[in-house]
Order: structure tokens, then sequence, then C-alpha cells
């Protein structure tokens, strides 16, 4: 049984079922299906970047400990690699499926068991990331129609993007992802707390989806990752005190 609760355990699941693909399908058809995205050549290609991303992880991880002999571990990651580049989308798939060869996997298949020795998370169900999705396509249409002021609103509106794209890539960035969407949201509700509070009262109903939002995924993604969560208060009292801390320090400067 694999773990696929790590980094080279999820690349090895999307590579396992890439390589079952028929010979003469488009390149495009193929990653679309292992990764579970629309068929765009945009979205595809970005997710092939991330594949490759999660490659480049996964050996690093692997080269931390030294009592490994890294080149039987690593030795097949350039075979891996050339599977994802050069990336013509519209080229049949045998050429690249070439290079997902038995041994590749199975080397893999061996990173993946190093790894859940210290690395491991709990995959979220198809429900929690449905009701992630659901709650993060409804803030950003109340965001979007909000009044809130127009620099504000097209800051937040960036940081749920991110967070969108954190969920289309869950299969290959796991839980890692959405906790970094977290705290760069985070940072832009802590960076602009003076403009929230001001908005508040026009704008409350939004500012309330947008905590939901934000304590929700900082469940999630702490249950997975197995850690402490980051937001320990409602996003509404956080800006509360964050503004009234910088009102209690500029007293005393003047002070």
């Amino acid at each position: 049984m694999i773990d696929e609760s790590n980094p080279a355990g999820r690349l090895h699941k999307i590579l396992s079922s890439a390589k079952k693909q028929p010979d003469n399908q488009k390149v495009k058809v193929v990653w679309s299906k292992a990764l579970g995205v629309e068929e765009n050549d945009i979205v595809v290609t970005k997710s092939v970047i991330e594949l490759y991303s999660l490659s480049q992880e996964i050996q690093s991880l692997i080269k931390m400990n030294d009592n490994l002999n890294h080149e039987l571990y690593l030795s097949s990651f350039n075979r891996i690699d050339m599977a994802f580049f050069p990336l013509n989308l519209a080229t049949t798939w045998q050429g690249a499926k070439n290079h997902l060869t038995d041994e590749a996997l199975t080397r893999l298949q061996f990173c993946a068991q190093e790894l859940s020795g210290f690395y491991s998370e709990e995959t979220l169900s198809d429900e929690d990331l449905a009701d992630i999705i659901k709650k993060t396509d409804d803030l950003y249409s109340s965001l979007y129609s909000s009044t809130l002021p127009s620099v504000l609103r097209l800051t937040l509106l960036e940081e749920v993007q991110r967070i969108r794209n954190a969920i289309s890539l869950y299969q290959i960035k796991g839980a890692k992802g959405l906790k970094e969407a977290l705290q760069g949201a985070i940072g832009a509700v802590v960076a602009n707390q003076e403009e929230l509070k001001k908005a508040k009262s026009d704008n409350d109903e939004v500012i309330k989806k947008l905590g939901g939002l934000l304590e929700k995924v900082d469940s999630f993604a702490s249950k997975a990752l197995k850690i402490h969560k980051i937001i320990k208060s409602p996003i509404s009292f956080l800006i509360e005190k964050f503004s009234s801390n910088n009102e209690e320090a500029e007293d005393e400067s003047e002070t």
C-alpha cells in the first residue's frame, strides 16, 4: 500500500494514472484527466509546472536524509521530469509516457515509503473540499458586488482567488498549498485592518463570510497537517483588536 499522504505518494498516484492513458491520447487530455483539471491549455500548463515543482520538492526532502543512498532513490527523476517537459499539449501521449517506466515509478514508491516515516498529512474528504469550494465561490461573488473601497476589494479578491487556486491544486500540493494561501489572506487582512474596520458597518456580511472562509481553511489545513490553527479568534475580533492596538501605540507615541 503506497502512502499517498506525502509528496512522493501524491506524485506516484498522479503519474500512475497518467501512465494508464492510451498512447494516442493528446498530452493535454492525459494531464487533464490525471490531475482532475479542466481541459484548458493555461490550466493544464500551470498544473504540470506544479507537478515539476513537486518532483523537485521530493528530491530535496530525500537529500535531507544523509543516511539514504541518494543515487538509489533519485536516479530516475531525470526521466520523470522529461515526462513533463518539453510540454507540447497537442502531441500524442506516447513520447512522454515512455519516460514513466516501471523502474521510475518503483523508485518513486520507495521515496513515498521513506517519506512516510516523517512526513504525512490527513487527506481531506471530498465533502470538506466541496464545502471550501462553495464558501470560496460565495465569498468571491459577495466581494465582487460589495461596496468595499476598490483597492481593498481587489486585494481581497486576489487572496480569495489564491485560495481557489490552492483548492484546484490540492491533488498536487496537498494541504500545504491551502496553508500558504491562508497565510497570504491573513496577511492581507492584517495589512488592511483600518480599511476593513471603517467598511465594516456597510459590509458586515461580506466580512463575516471572509472570516468564515479563513477559519474553515485554517481548520482543515491544521487538521490535515497536524499543526495548531493560525486563527485563534474570529476575523472580526482580530480587526477590532489590531485596530485598537494601533490606536494605543499611536497614543503612547504622542505622549
